[in-house]
């Protein structure tokens, strides 16, 4: 979830901090380190925000948006979604990728070679509306794109599962409108996504399995979204009956709520000495509703939605604490009766980390048979 590279910004000011105090190097590090940190994380709403969603940080560089080829993926295209933000009230345009089930693929390849691309889109979306494959919608976490390699891997996961993927980009990242993301901003986003989603596989009468994936960051807006399905669609879609849930929720490396996260993070191992560590690191993010990130609040509000936790307890980033504390609290809000929730631990042998749960070998198994067991 959240990598805290916006740390590293703070590095070159030390320097620059200790030869504006006119001290040694040392005694600048340490005013540096106890005063002007603090003051910058509990009052600058911009450098909080920096570190949560990273989105200046966009890697791999020059992508081609429009040919998902150019990453790697077969049998993938690239559309876009516009409509008016009702959060940030200007128009929205949203950056997608929808990659095909490899026997889907397989069948219809030769449409990729000599079909033009609006031909192409006309093709993807029967396909998708009459499938019987599984469809899996990605909230990738912060920083970067839909683009980065270890998401990547995660799609091509994905389609030698035979599932559909859906994967995009939120407001301020790759080809997505360039606005600085918000919690809100970020899963209205998501809810426009998911409902032109549950609009095209609709249209055959009978959808075919749909899951939603978040994976750090994106578990945070998958589980806001999921959570608080029926008052988003009225609310922010103006509909008058609201977009009906997915099977079941996957969430990978998840975390119960932002401020925790922080507190567990091991870069707040620098800081938790200082007596009012509490109140400038870790309660901005308790309060602030750009983001909150409750996901245990928001679950809890979802008892008859299926939900496999999936993390590694070498994950430095989202550390396996959290994760275990977002599996307990659903329990416990269904301790009188709901649907199933799994976790699914990885141990730290095995090296997996934050980003690498697509490469455990038994991953087919667990989310096959989740898959199986709600569609």
């Amino acid at each position: 979830m959240v990598e805290f590279v916006g740390i590293l910004i703070c590095v070159p000011l030390y320097t620059v901090a200790a030869l504006l105090l006119g001290v040694g190097v040392t005694a600048g590090l340490f005013v540096f380190h106890v005063a002007v940190v603090p003051l910058i994380f509990k009052y600058s709403k911009t450098f909080r925000r920096s570190l949560v969603f990273a989105n200046f940080v966009q890697w791999p560089p020059n992508v081609d948006y429009d040919d998902p080829s150019s990453r790697g993926i077969e049998g993938g295209r690239n559309f876009n979604i516009e409509y008016h933000s009702e959060v940030d009230h200007c128009p929205v345009k949203i950056g997608i990728w929808h990659i095909l089930p490899k026997t889907l693929y397989e069948r219809i390849k030769g449409d990729f070679e000599h079909t033009d691309k609006e031909q192409l889109n006309r093709i993807m979306d029967e396909e998708l509306a009459k499938s019987t494959m599984p469809v899996m919608m990605y909230c990738h976490g912060n920083s970067n794109s839909r683009a980065a390699t270890h998401r990547i891997q995660l799609y091509k996961f994905f389609q030698q599962m035979d599932f559909h993927t859906i994967a995009y980009d939120y407001r301020g990242y790759g080809d997505s409108t360039n606005l600085n993301p918000t919690e809100d901003g970020v899963v209205e986003d998501s809810l426009v996504v998911y409902e032109w989603l549950c609009n095209t596989v609709a249209k055959e009468g009978k959808r075919p399995p749909l899951f939603v994936w978040g994976h750090s960051l994106g578990t945070g807006i998958s589980s806001h979204l999921l959570g608080n399905l029926p008052e988003l669609s009225t609310r922010l879609l103006s509909r008058e009956s609201p977009l009906p849930p997915p099977c079941g929720l996957i969430l990978e490396a998840p975390f119960n709520n932002l401020a925790d996260e922080v507190a567990q993070h091991p870069l707040s191992k620098l800081v938790t000495w200082l007596p009012y560590y509490e109140s400038t690191f870790v309660a901005p993010f308790r309060s602030a509703p750009e983001h909150k990130f409750c996901s245990e609040v928001h679950l809890n509000r979802a008892r008859t939605l299926p939900v496999l936790i999936l993390h590694a307890k070498d994950d430095v980033i989202v550390p396996f604490l959290v994760g275990l504390r977002l599996y307990r609290s659903i329990v416990a809000s269904r301790i009188d009766g709901g649907a199933p929730v799994k976790l699914h631990a990885y141990d730290k042998s095995l090296g997996l980390g934050h980003k690498w749960i697509c490469n455990a070998k038994d991953l087919p198994q667990v989310v096959g048979e989740f898959v199986k067991d709600h569609r």
